[in-house]
């Protein structure tokens, strides 16, 4: 159902839209914590190291696609804002199409290429085979997760966030049955998680399309609407590409920190997987309220109404405070029994590293509900070069300290790298709102 947010409680308004982000993006990171469980449960730590060792490669890819999305749903949603409904289909339409050509080109450089990015981050040697052939079959899924995300992008563009929800719970649950089947039952390891994974996606793309033709009518693309508006694109382009760039650089950085990580040993790697899916759980939501204030300033600017956009990132700011802190004092009380879920008893080592990162990590986490608060309103009045910006000013920052730690700390290092990056993000991404985020400077560049 679409939504308006031009009008109304801004506070229900971007409550409303975050609920089913938040729940979606939980699910989401299923995908990769049911393959971790059900490979390290019945394969061991070498598995589950092989599955966190293709991840941040995997994430790569996967957000050159979601940064394409981002920057298509931005138009998209100031286009719905605006009322200009022939100029928002047009859009989704130039979006599909370019997008497609791009999802094409990087999976067949993902396919030649996967052993090559495998031996780059220094794999240990006894998983890099495993790690290969779980990168080579996901990407032959990049296909579905494209389609997967432009739907979701378009819908979410439009204030429905409840259709992606419905679709990733649907798709969670196809997911943990094919895990356990060919992983538990036809014994195929890794590669039948890889395998459950993209069939999975491709039920998501398959199940938002029809969704779509059904019940969207102003998003529904005919053969006659499946054209490249040539005026669009380079618009399309401009956005998506910093989109793209900004996640590419951002899991760049996590990449290297990885090779760091896969150079300390299999323990390392076990352990490194399994705090970085806890992060994930964590920070996801942040995510998904930074995607409603995307959203929420995207759809007010293209109606002129200006003095509502500050006040949303405001709200936004504490709503993604209040539970991001309630969420870390989580963390801290149960970081045990959470990192028992992927590693077992008798891993004692990997499972010392892993508390040693997550206590000093669960106490930074309120950076985060900062900087992706600010990325999110960037983004929606359309200034993708500061959020552009701000990941350059702090993925150096984390990787350099990430490595100067490594030897006295271990992956603890990552921790206090992560933080302190965000502490220089937080830093550039409030002096440049005096320039450019307030209701004066918002009118002057609409002007």
């Amino acid at each position: 159902m679409a939504r308006d947010m031009t009008k109304g409680n801004i506070t229900g308004h971007l409550i409303a839209y975050a609920v089913p982000l938040v729940f979606g993006n939980l699910f989401q990171q299923l995908y990769h914590t049911v393959d971790s469980v059900v490979v390290g449960q019945f394969y061991g730590k070498e598995a589950l190291a092989a599955v966190g060792a293709a991840g941040p490669i995997m994430n790569i890819l996967t957000f050159l696609i979601v940064g394409l999305s981002i920057g298509a749903s931005v138009l998209m949603a100031s286009y719905f804002g605006a009322k200009e409904y022939q100029n928002l289909k047009d859009e989704f339409a130039t979006s599909v199409l370019s997008g497609l050509v791009l999802t094409i080109v990087l999976s067949v450089i993902a396919l030649s290429g996967s052993h090559l990015f495998i031996c780059l981050t220094q794999t240990p040697a006894e998983i890099s085979a495993q790690a290969s052939l779980y990168l080579q079959i996901i990407s032959f899924g990049l296909i579905f997760t494209f389609f997967y995300n432009i739907f979701s992008a378009a819908l979410r563009a439009i204030g429905d966030s409840r259709a992606p929800l419905y679709v990733l719970i649907l798709t969670t649950i196809v997911n943990v049955f094919l895990d356990v089947f060919l992983v538990g039952y036809c014994h195929l390891g890794v590669s039948g998680a890889a395998i459950a994974t993209i069939l999975s996606q491709g039920v998501s793309a398959l199940a938002l399309f029809i969704y779509i033709w059904a019940k969207v009518p102003m998003l529904r693309l005919g053969i006659r609407d499946l054209r490249v508006k040539t005026s669009m694109l380079k618009r399309t382009i401009d956005f998506s590409s910093i989109s793209a760039i900004q996640q590419t650089i951002l899991y760049v950085g996590r990449l290297l920190v990885q090779s760091g990580v896969n150079a300390l040993g299999v323990d390392a790697v076990a352990a490194f997987n399994a705090v970085s899916i806890i992060d994930s759980y964590v920070l996801a939501p942040g995510d998904s309220l930074a995607a409603s204030i995307t959203t929420y300033s995207a759809q007010n600017l293209g109606a002129k109404e200006y003095e509502r956009i500050p006040q949303g990132l405001r709200k936004i700011l504490v709503i993604a405070e209040i539970y991001i802190i309630l969420t870390a004092v989580a963390v801290l009380l149960c970081r045990h029994p959470l990192l028992g879920i992927f590693l077992k008893p008798n891993e004692i080592e990997a499972l010392r590293q892993g508390m040693s990162y997550l206590i000093p990590m669960a106490v930074f986490y309120f950076l985060s509900g900062i900087t992706n608060s600010f990325q999110g309103y960037y983004r929606g009045i359309g200034h993708l070069k500061i959020t552009l910006f701000a990941t350059l000013v702090q993925i150096p920052v984390r990787v350099a300290i990430s490595y100067a730690l490594f030897g006295r700390l271990g992956i603890q290092a990552v921790a206090i790298g992560t933080a302190i990056g965000w502490m220089c993000m937080i830093v550039f991404e409030v002096s440049m709102y005096r320039k450019y985020g307030h209701v004066k400077a918002l009118k002057k560049n609409v002007q």
